[in-house]
């Protein structure tokens, strides 16, 4: 149990505790107090991106698994929501469970994702009578996240095909549906996975701004990082996947955090090819060896040419190059097999260099640094912006309203009074009434803003305190990007003082000057030094980094004499 964690409970409970005031609607605090509730729960990471991005590729890429879980298909239209969490299915031969929206669920079979692909009439109803589908996977990391791999946006009508009206309303339906309920999960995730293709659309664009304006504006840093997964289209793309990269997240920088060139049908390959050992891979390998260099590069420049002619120089025949070829992309196995066909790698080396162009590996080294490491902050982060949203509607929406109820209020009670003043007849009577007048005021707007205040002021606390933990880890990166021009003592240092090695303040300062006040000033002006002075400009960030979380120790540090 992490103390930002303890933090953000406590100060969510003590707000929720707060706004129970005559006046509010209990609701109110009730939903407040539920975010307490999801602290603990695991950091949710959404995949999105444009239908046919290759998102259901790439998730099955990451999960891992030997089957295809996500819903590999051909058919955009019925796509489902599919969550992955931690656990193992109640039945292991019913091991999806579907969320109908009518409510209630159903453990179903594998062979029931097939009834989900299609077109008719049939599978429409089917598609849109199902919320989401859900998998328990015994994979460690789900502990700390949970992945949602959703329908996409943007779907295309298929117009090529015939329909009636039922058909045409409940595909309609499905659409629109996918489009609304993509950008409810992008809404409403810790953080997202955005699929991208090789050049950045104004679409991309315009979900991702949203997204920043539901995470307070600072998805960038926080929690979008850009995936470009289907550098495996062509030749060209493999080719330039770096250079690529790097131009869309210059194009997406202010909504991306960055972007990471992956193919996943290529590491799919992969995996399947090594399972055993890579007695794949290398009968792959033997084979396409036997071929005379300059007739299987031939080959391998023609789909066509490598699946139906035969050729008396090349000693495969049609139906074993087609063997060999399966189920693959053809830009996925001409990848593999140039490779595989140079006689001077070895085994592992064909499969390292594949590894490397899939790109896996970084990209899971950049999701455990972002999302996995900091699942907790994430989480925190997005319950302590949903929480001040929460008092926002209650300082713009309801204390307006129950001012003005107020005003109405005592303008009545003006009104009565005044005829109870003129009114003839008993005198007594008359200052009763107008005495149970006095008293039926209906509860002043006055404590319900100063609780708002208040609230307002606490949870602000948290949240920039998040946000300078977010800072910290943000000079952590540069400072692992550029560890090279940062000396060995230097780099100890702002580590240890940028959090790497705990949050707690006790934790950012060497051991016995924890509560010295004069070294904390003397490294501050140290590093403020370097910031206005050195020319690089990565050692000049952290080093403001350093100046600012150093001015934020010496704010908790206690006034008085320096430890000698």
């Amino acid at each position: 149990m992490s103390t930002i964690q303890e933090s953000v409970v406590q100060v969510i409970e003590q707000s929720a505790a707060r706004l129970r005031l005559p006046g509010l609607p209990g609701s109110v605090a009730d939903e407040l107090a539920a975010l307490a509730g999801k602290v603990y729960d695991p950091c949710v990471v959404a995949v999105v991106g444009r239908v046919k991005a290759g998102k259901s590729t790439f998730i099955n890429a990451l999960l891992g698994a030997r089957e295809d879980l996500a819903t590999v298909g051909t058919t955009e239209t019925t796509a489902t929501i599919n969550y992955f969490r931690y656990g193992r299915p109640a039945d292991p031969e019913r091991p999806v469970r579907c969320y109908w929206r009518g409510g209630g669920y159903e453990d179903c079979p594998a062979s029931f994702l097939h009834q989900l692909q299609g077109n008719d009439l049939e599978t429409l109803r089917r598609a849109e009578g199902i919320a989401h589908l859900e998998y328990r996977l015994d994979l460690d990391y789900l502990r700390r996240v949970t992945l949602v791999d959703t329908p996409g946006t943007g779907a295309v009508v298929d117009e090529h095909q015939g329909r009636t009206a039922e058909y045409m309303r409940l595909y309609g339906q499905l659409r629109e549906r996918h489009d609304r309920e993509t950008q409810q999960i992008g809404e409403t995730s810790d953080a997202i996975i955005y699929l991208i293709g090789a050049v950045a659309r104004t679409t991309d664009r315009d979900f991702l701004e949203e997204f920043g304006q539901a995470t307070q504006g600072t998805s960038r840093a926080l929690n979008a990082v850009g995936v470009m997964a289907k550098i495996d289209l062509s030749p060209a793309t493999m080719e330039r996947r770096e250079d690529l990269a790097a131009k869309v997240a210059g194009q997406l920088k202010d909504s991306l955090n960055t972007v990471m060139p992956v193919s996943a049908g290529l590491h799919r390959a992969l995996e399947r090819l090594m399972d055993g050992g890579g007695v794949g891979l290398q009968a792959l390998m033997d084979a396409l060896r036997r071929v005379p260099p300059g007739r299987l590069e031939k080959l391998l420049d023609n789909d066509e040419f490598y699946r139906e002619y035969e050729f008396d120089d090349c000693p495969l025949s049609t139906d074993e190059r087609r063997a060999l070829l399966g189920g693959l992309d053809w830009t996925v196995f001409t990848t593999i097999a140039r490779l595989a066909a140079d006689p001077a790698l070895a085994l592992d080396e064909v499969a390292a260099r594949l590894g490397h162009i899939a790109g896996f590996g970084p990209l899971g080294e950049m999701l455990e640094s972002h999302f996995l490491k900091r699942s907790e902050f994430l989480r925190c982060y997005r319950l302590i912006g949903d929480a001040r949203r929460l008092v926002s509607g209650i300082r713009y929406q309801r204390l307006p309203a129950l001012r003005q109820r107020e005003r109405d209020e005592a303008a009545r009670r003006e009104r009565f009074l005044a005829f109870l003043r003129a009114a003839p007849g008993d005198r007594a009577v008359a200052a009763e009434l107008a005495e149970w007048v006095e008293r039926a005021a209906v509860p002043s707007a006055a404590p319900v803003a100063a609780a708002v205040d208040a609230v307002d002021r606490d949870l602000g606390r948290v949240f920039h305190r998040l946000e300078e933990y977010n800072a910290d880890f943000e000079a952590l990166q540069t400072l692992e990007q550029h560890a090279g021009i940062f000396g060995g003592e230097e780099q100890n240092e702002l580590r240890r003082l940028l959090g790497q090695y705990g949050q707690e303040s006790a934790d950012r300062l060497p051991l016995d000057r924890a509560r010295d006040t004069g070294y904390v000033e003397q490294r501050q002006q140290h590093w403020r030094d370097l910031s206005m002075r050195d020319r690089a400009p990565a050692r000049r960030a952290v080093a403001e980094r350093a100046v600012a979380r150093l001015g934020l120790l010496l704010d908790e540090l206690p006034m008085g004499p320096s430890v000698d």
